[in-house]
């Protein structure tokens, strides 16, 4: 039997405080982060994620560490996108994962080079797509954690 524990990390911006915005990230990603996080130990894997609409722009990352300590601890040396921001995440949520799985992508595997920030530097940020809700309209997800603030 595998003894491996995986945890997840979710870290969450609402960007509605900032100067920056999603479009404006994706320089950061193409031009330092996916290099500087492909050699944080510990890391198995981090997706940086995006959505805008009508409440506003989020900015984040979903991680996948190899153990509890790298999930836990400080953030990784690589990490400068809250000076970029300007304050601390909006939203952390921590997780065990229980199970994990890469399905058949007609895409393939996931790796560096691969996503929005490295497409047409002019796109324009997917919209977030209204949620189903059965019976009735989705209500805005709020955003909880500590809040907009100074970097300590």
């Amino acid at each position: 039997m595998n003894e491996t524990r995986l945890h997840c990390s979710i870290i969450l911006w609402n960007l509605a405080q900032s100067e920056q915005t999603v479009t404006s990230l994706r320089e950061h990603l193409r031009d330092y982060a996916v290099d500087a996080y492909s050699q944080v130990p510990g890391l198995r894997q981090k997706i940086w994620v995006s959505s805008t609409g009508p409440e506003g722009e989020t900015w984040g990352a979903v991680y996948l560490w190899d153990n509890e300590e790298s999930a836990y601890g400080r953030p990784p040396a690589a990490s400068r996108v809250g000076e970029l921001i300007g304050y601390r995440p909006t939203r952390r949520e921590y997780f065990s994962v229980e199970a994990a799985v890469e399905g058949v992508s007609a895409v393939g595997a996931l790796m560096a080079g691969l996503g929005m920030a490295y497409q047409d530097p002019t796109a324009e940020p997917l919209t977030r797509p209204r949620e189903y809700v059965p019976g009735g309209e989705a209500p805005p997800i709020p955003m909880r954690g500590n809040g907009p603030g100074p970097l300590s």
